[in-house]
């Protein structure tokens, strides 16, 4: 056992240099087979601004404390944009459907802010971001609000998107959970799964359980207004009162925490993975589950064979959806993310989700790419982007260096601003 557990361990080191060779070393490629290239580097949202002071800064704060420091970075941002005569960042507060003045948070009433920048008065499109929908990735608000601070800083760009559309944020979707670090699920008809996503229970008896049960992860997968709570639903309202009725495009920013720890190879070193929201006929459903997935070399021979033969049908998933153009914006996205020089979810960590014990994966439609994401079958949880009936990505960051996970979110929102704002169909030359 212990020389099969140096070998892991080895294996696992070889991967990982080799990744962080391709990354720290400032080279990124789009795929096996082209050139190696330095990351761009944005001017719509400059991912290196995101640092460990900014993140420890918030990494353990109350959602009281948070929201403290938002407003101020918020105002402290507009001061400028009044002075230099740029459009300002408009705060919205949530409203208690319900009637009350604000939410029970932390044993405390409290306000929720959502955050909007761009054209509301006629846009061609209106982008919705989510993040800390489950209360222990608190990160990531700190990382969508870095994202909102560089949005309305000058720059051409930025000028440009913000012309063309409107950009509500929410960057802590669930406050109680902020507070409480915790995360639960539940089942499709909103009743409580008695084992977390994670471990512990009949549906990965595997692994730990670290989480709780009660938090906004539950809330956000109930699909009945009688299984929401008031903030859900208050959430719910909120969003499309703002938006006009509905989004063209939700992006849900996710991350695996550090207690994640087996399969380390995957869940440690991996990078972002794309949970693609769009919505197929019961036809094609059927067809993409008879179907397999592409992994392996001579897999992608064969489908190269198969993509020049007019008389044979697909043979795996990836061909049956290669040109839906909900499909082909998503890889545009995925390729945008290594562009930054930040990983994805390779096909080497993602063989890794084979050894899950216990778990029937979601459809993978491309590396990288699932629709629905991994490991939702069997506690049977609906994504929030799935309840509001929304297309768009939900990301999940799985490298476990909690600046390295930042980066990864910003890059994310900024790959998806751009591909969906602004139409970007890649680097030229490409």
């Amino acid at each position: 056992m212990k020389q099969i557990k140096s070998f892991k361990e080895r294996k696992r080191e070889r991967i990982d240099l080799e990744a962080d060779r391709t990354i720290d070393g400032y080279l990124t490629r789009k795929n096996r087979f082209s050139s190696w290239r330095p990351p761009v580097k944005s001017e719509l949202i400059d991912i290196d601004t995101i640092t460990e002071a900014k993140i420890i800064q918030t990494k353990f704060a109350s959602f009281e404390k948070f929201t403290e420091i938002e407003l101020k970075e918020i105002e402290n941002i507009n001061k400028l944009c009044r002075k230099e005569g740029n459009s300002e960042i408009k705060v919205h507060q949530v409203e208690n459907i319900d009637g009350g003045k604000g939410f029970n948070i932390g044993r405390q009433v409290l306000p929720k802010y959502t955050f909007q920048l761009g054209n509301s008065e006629n846009p061609q499109f209106k982008i919705l971001v989510l993040a800390s929908t489950h209360g222990g990735e608190s990160r990531l608000a700190r990382a969508v609000l870095q994202g909102i601070l560089q949005l309305a800083r000058p720059g051409e760009e930025r000028y440009r998107l913000l012309e063309r559309g409107t950009i509500l944020f929410d960057p802590v979707v669930d406050p109680a959970g902020f507070d409480n670090q915790t995360r639960g699920a539940v089942t499709r008809d909103g009743m409580a799964v008695n084992a977390p996503l994670l471990g512990g229970g009949w549906a990965q008896p595997g692994l730990r359980s670290p989480w709780g049960l009660g938090d906004r992860n539950s809330a956000q997968g109930r699909n009945s207004l009688e299984a929401q709570d008031v903030l859900t639903r208050s959430n719910q309202a909120h969003y499309k009162e703002i938006l006009g009725g509905r989004a063209s495009w939700v992006y849900d920013a996710h991350e695996t925490c550090e207690f994640t720890r087996w399969p380390d190879l995957a869940f440690t070193y991996g990078g972002i993975l794309l949970m693609a929201h769009i919505y197929l006929s019961h036809i094609k459903l059927a067809s993409l589950n008879q179907l397999e997935s592409c992994i392996s070399w001579w897999r992608k021979l064969r489908s190269f064979i198969n993509d020049h033969n007019p008389l044979e049908g697909p043979l795996y998933r990836e061909q049956l959806l290669w040109h839906d153009p909900r499909m082909q914006k998503i890889t545009r996205i995925k390729d945008r993310i290594k562009e930054l020089g930040q990983r994805t979810m390779e096909e080497k960590f993602d063989r890794a989700f084979l050894f899950l014990p216990h778990v029937e994966r979601d459809i993978r439609i491309e590396e990288s790419v699932y629709i629905g994401g991994m490991m939702f079958r069997i506690p049977r949880i609906l994504l929030g982007p799935d309840v509001l009936g929304l297309e768009g990505v939900t990301t999940e960051s799985f490298q476990q260096d909690l600046v390295v996970r930042a980066k990864q979110t910003l890059a994310s929102l900024e790959a998806q601003l751009r591909v969906v704002g602004l139409d970007y169909k890649g680097e030229e030359g490409d």
